[in-house]
């Protein structure tokens, strides 16, 4: 396929490439925790499009908006997720919607996308609720001792109850430190997807860990869990027809939009789908609330802003209801810009499925390309004054800025295979923040400068802590 109107073809080789060892090429930076500012460091020197190497093997690396989104519409058909995504999911027996491919991709898109569409979130948001006071009284229980709460753990813990127990109504109490067999499986997983997906070569499968023969436990032992909650979620179905226009869960949906498409899910891509949310819920969410906070706490004036809008909102600690949460500007601004600032998903792996030339450049068959989603939101070209934290450009009525780019951000990906939780995970956040800066005054503690992003698939920040102080106290 070619999308160009140039005449002269170039091809990887005519690309600059950063500075790398003779053998290893740039495998070794790939290894640290700023890898994502690197990538981005070399765009600015090299240009919005060049390449590394793995080993022998050459990788595309594009930080041009425009050449990304034409990788993003060509998805399915001509670009794919990294292949060794699919075989880590694959391996762990998740059969997703997240790294399914082609028709087995589109068989599942509809029915996910329809469980997670505005009317069932709207159905969904009494359980953000009551986990968000949960959330609310944690806080305060911090705040009363005036102890510094390095607030990405309560964050973690907060979106695996709510996650849980939308994905397929399991109540978990993690924020009050109450666990049981089932997170304690899941707390070794979310991990080891992560290390598997990042890893250059596959250890696991030719020298496994103690730690690997221990997820194989956990693996067998989440499935099992899962498979109960599936059995139940149909027979609860069976047994109450009305749930069939307001389920009560992601599962339940899962269950209804499959049978409406007459394409009804075994069981393998029931599970595979629940544990996905699981994954995707806990890890972007939580981290982007993390980064939101950690803003926030150097500009009380926009909190105040926040507050003021919470009380002329809702009386009681958090947003009551769906409706409340949708009309929340100011807290889903603080939200958006800290995705702009720092999205959680700075990197997104790609590879063609066929031979592809985009803008007179030639893409060979199997060629990996890294879409950088964290360089162009912060280049003066899209965003005024870039480097600055500031919600009111997301406010219409107060944007000061005279370049102001929406579109260019690709935390939730794009084209075609946008996140299906997109909306869930906004809704969610702007709850929570709301709900934070109504009850509390936030600072951080030490030196902004010392808190650094660690890039692990997503990117958490480091060495963040907050103390809290009841509002009006």
């Amino acid at each position: 396929m070619n999308t160009s109107n140039q005449t002269t073809l170039r091809t990887l080789k005519n690309l600059k490439s950063p500075k790398g060892t003779i053998l290893l090429g740039h495998i070794r930076e790939f290894k640290k925790k700023n890898i994502h500012l690197t990538l981005e460091k070399w765009a600015k020197e090299l240009g919005k499009l060049y390449t590394l190497k793995f080993g022998p093997s050459r990788l595309l690396v594009s930080a041009d908006d425009q050449f990304n989104n034409q990788i993003l519409k060509q998805r399915p058909e001509n670009f794919r997720r990294l292949s060794t995504i699919n075989e880590v999911f694959v391996e762990m027996g998740l059969h997703t919607v997240f790294n399914a491919e082609g028709e087995f991709w589109k068989k599942q898109r509809k029915v996910v996308n329809e469980s997670l569409n505005v009317k069932r979130v709207r159905s969904y948001y009494p359980i953000i609720k009551e986990r968000n006071q949960n959330l609310i009284h944690k806080i305060s229980s911090y705040a009363e001792d005036n102890q510094p709460v390095e607030i990405l753990n309560e964050f973690v813990a907060f979106t695996i109850d709510v996650t849980t127990e939308i994905a397929f109504g399991y109540k978990l109490n993690t924020i009050n430190n109450q666990k049981d067999r089932f997170q304690d499986e899941l707390e070794l997983l979310f991990p080891k997807i992560n290390e598997r997906m990042s890893s250059a070569f596959p250890v696991w499968r030719y020298f496994p860990s103690k730690e690997d023969k221990m997820l194989v436990h956990s693996l067998n032992k989440i499935k099992e869990i899962v498979n109960g909650f599936i059995q139940e979620a149909k027979t609860t179905l069976e047994n109450d027809t009305s749930l069939e226009n307001n389920p009560t869960n992601f599962l339940q949906a899962m269950l209804i939009e499959s049978k409406k498409e007459g394409s009804v899910f075994d069981d393998n891509v029931l599970y595979g789908n629940v544990v996905a949310m699981l994954l995707a819920g806990e890890d972007t969410t939580s981290n982007t609330l993390a980064w939101t906070l950690f803003y926030l706490s150097q500009e009380p004036l926009f909190i105040e802003k926040i507050r003021e809008e919470a009380q002329n909102t809702y009386s009681s600690d958090v947003p009551e209801n769906y409706e409340q949460v949708s009309s929340l500007n100011y807290a889903k601004a603080a939200v958006q810009e800290a995705i702009r600032m720092n999205p959680t998903t700075p990197i997104l792996i790609f590879q063609a499925n066929k031979d592809v030339t985009i803008d007179n450049l030639f893409i060979p068959k199997n060629k990996t390309i890294i879409l950088q989603n964290s360089y162009t939101p912060k280049t003066e070209e899209y965003f005024s004054e870039p480097e600055k934290f500031d919600p009111n450009r997301w406010i219409s009525s107060s944007c000061p800025y005279q370049n102001h780019s929406p579109k260019s951000i690709k935390a939730f990906g794009g084209g075609a295979r946008l996140c299906p939780g997109m909306h869930l995970s906004v809704i969610e956040m702007t709850s929570v923040i709301s709900g934070i800066c109504k009850n509390f005054e936030v600072k951080l503690e030490g030196d902004p400068k010392d808190i650094k992003g660690n890039f692990a698939f997503t990117v958490s920040p480091e060495n963040l802590k907050l103390t809290f102080k009841k509002n009006g106290s």
